[in-house]
């Protein structure tokens, strides 16, 4: 049973989103809270309460159907480099066998990137020119496009994470291409996790929902810590739709509903390198429930001046955590395009503080 998604069923709701906001840029490690749009409910920054009138953040968009394993894949054509839908280059060995047990410095062989110093950080930047240690292949869906790690463009270096022409697809349970892998955080990672990752997208947004990035953490009463079962984990995800950037809290998959959905006036930026950040924190400080996900672009804070639930309902309760568990990178879309797209991913990066994008 594939989750439910607004986009899924159109974008009409997008003429409500008129009003472009910025916030200022962010620099501290350990924010206090967003800033923005008065009078509407704040959000707390790592290891910090609510503070009064900051950015609304109730809501998030998009509901992601659980991938199915990846079996088959190509590498592309003409690219150099690895392809890793269905059958990866490079070492699958979980990353946790190179941290340690807390951790407190997680670095696995092949973890490096730019601004990947402090303790608890791992980035990788693919110029291994194949699938990272520790990255497994998740979702293979649709019979065009792939993913693959390739030299056609890079943030710095020679390799990227390619997601390479991706189109077709339809509106509903098909969608469009879904290819991603995956990450096995090490036990212990902890309930904040910052994020840092270099997209350049081309030639356009697309108006279909597509993620790339999600992390997910165990309910709350589940035994099994450090579990990866879709069905078992709340996740957050960023992503675009409609043009502009949108965030996302989910329950579990299957349905991966009620969701919260962010709506952001924020274009999705295209044919350049574009620095997006995000915070999940799902301690959120004392407060009753996990916060919902901040996103940065180019060090300045995204304002969500829409937020709904899916289906229309009240706000589903967003669950603490103990340790996020696992990763998601790629892309994965929930309509169809038209439009051959491409998105290349570098220097992607998460930790237990603030990356930034230098």
């Amino acid at each position: 049973m594939r989750a439910m998604s607004i986009f899924r069923r159109g974008t009409p709701w997008l003429t409500a989103v008129v009003v472009a906001t910025s916030l200022g840029c962010g620099t501290s490690s350990r924010p206090n809270g967003s800033s923005g749009q008065s009078g509407q409910r704040g959000q707390s920054g790592q290891g910090g309460g609510r503070s009064s009138g900051s950015a609304g953040t109730t809501g998030s968009a998009g509901g992601g159907a659980g991938g199915s394993a990846a079996t088959s894949g190509a590498a592309g054509t003409g690219d150099a480099g690895a392809g890793v839908d269905g059958g990866a280059a490079g070492a699958t060995a979980d990353a946790a066998a190179d941290t340690a047990a807390d951790g407190s410095d997680a670095r696995p062989d092949g973890a490096t990137g730019a601004g990947c110093t402090a303790p608890g950080t791992i980035c990788w930047d693919f110029e291994e020119g194949k699938l990272p240690p520790g990255w497994t292949p998740y979702r293979n869906e649709y019979p065009t496009g792939s993913l693959l790690v390739d030299s056609t463009r890079a943030h710095h270096g020679t390799y990227a994470l390619h997601a390479k022409d991706f189109t077709g697809g339809k509106e509903g349970a098909d969608g469009g291409p879904k290819h991603t892998i995956r990450y096995a955080l090490p036990a212990g990672f902890g309930p904040v996790l910052w994020g840092r990752a270099f997209i350049y997208m081309s030639p356009a947004t697309p108006m279909s929902h597509a993620g790339f990035f999600n992390a997910r953490y165990p309910r709350p009463n589940d035994p099994v810590a450090t579990n990866t079962d879709v069905s078992k984990l709340d996740w957050y995800e960023v992503a675009t739709s409609g043009g502009n950037y949108v965030s996302i809290w989910h329950p579990p998959e299957p349905p991966g509903t009620p969701e919260a959905v962010q709506i952001s006036a924020t274009p999705g930026a295209t044919g350049r390198w574009a620095c997006v950040e995000w915070l999940f924190d799902a301690e959120d400080g004392d407060a009753a429930e996990a916060a919902d996900p901040r996103v940065w672009l180019d060090g300045v804070e995204i304002a969500w001046p829409m937020s709904i639930v899916v289906p229309t309902g009240p706000r589903p309760v967003h669950e603490k955590a103990k340790s996020f568990t696992v990763l998601e990178a790629g892309v994965y879309l929930y309509q169809g395009l038209t439009t051959a797209t491409n998105w290349w991913i570098d220097d992607l990066g998460v930790g237990k503080q603030r990356i930034g994008c230098d």
